[in-house]
């Protein structure tokens, strides 16, 4: 039965003997470094060792991270059994009860005698910590780049504002201009309804002055006609 359940809890990457003889967890765990990767080109096609496809309660996105933790965690996965290898056997079970557990510790003691409770929440602890230190990474990334559209928004914003400030000044110009142009257009139309009674005493008096012209030139050469007349008549050569 052991050798059943064996294919539950253990990854098939040596022998028995092989997994018995290799050496004990390293506790230091400075040298196991969480590969960070940038948020902005994660793929979850890419990511290496990708969970199976996520279930339609888990909003992609969030399964893309979460494929980047499961390759991270693989591949600080420590020397040996230890937590991972049991939280990896527990989860492949699926709805995992008491009996789970038991049988899970039990092959984890069979496989490695050191194996207590208290070493696998000390081992769960450092990969706890590994998945805050990268969530942190992650976090700092983000919020750099957000600060870094905050301030290209905020400088485009600022560039429209000032073109849109010029534009509203030029356009209060040029109203002011046009309202001006009006003006003068209208008093211009009104002199223009005026000019003919402006000029017409003087446009009168010289069309007096031009009919008392006639006249006066007909009385005159009446009265010269008369008096030559008067010669012809009245005297001979």
């Amino acid at each position: 039965m052991i050798k059943n359940w064996k294919s539950l809890f253990v990854k098939e990457t040596g022998s028995e003997n092989e997994k018995k003889d290799s050496p004990k967890k390293d506790t230091t765990t400075e040298s196991f470094s969480f590969p960070v990767t940038d948020t902005s080109s994660f793929n979850a096609s890419s990511v290496s060792g990708a969970a199976t496809p996520p279930p339609s309660s888990i909003d992609p996105s969030v399964q893309e991270v979460l494929d980047v933790y499961e390759s991270g965690l693989d591949s600080i996965n420590m020397p040996g059994y230890d937590f991972y290898e049991f939280y990896k056997a527990i989860t492949s079970i699926g709805q995992a009860n008491e009996n789970t557990y038991q049988l899970a510790y039990q092959m984890a003691k069979s496989l490695d005698k050191t194996i207590t409770p208290q070493k696998l929440m000390t081992d769960a602890e450092f990969y706890i910590s590994k998945i805050n230190e990268v969530h942190g990474q992650y976090v700092t990334q983000g919020n750099q780049k957000l600060n870094s559209l905050q301030e290209k928004k905020s400088a485009d914003k600022d560039k429209l504002q000032r073109e849109i400030d010029a534009g509203s000044t030029r356009l209060s110009q040029l109203t002011a201009e046009l309202q001006q142009l009006e003006t003068e257009l209208n008093q211009k139309k009104t002199a223009l309804t005026k000019t003919d009674e402006s000029f017409y005493p003087q446009e009168k008096t010289i069309r007096e002055k031009l009919m008392a012209n006639d006249m006066a030139r007909k009385v005159s050469i009446d009265k010269l006609n008369i008096i030559k007349e008067g010669i012809l008549k009245y005297i001979k050569a």
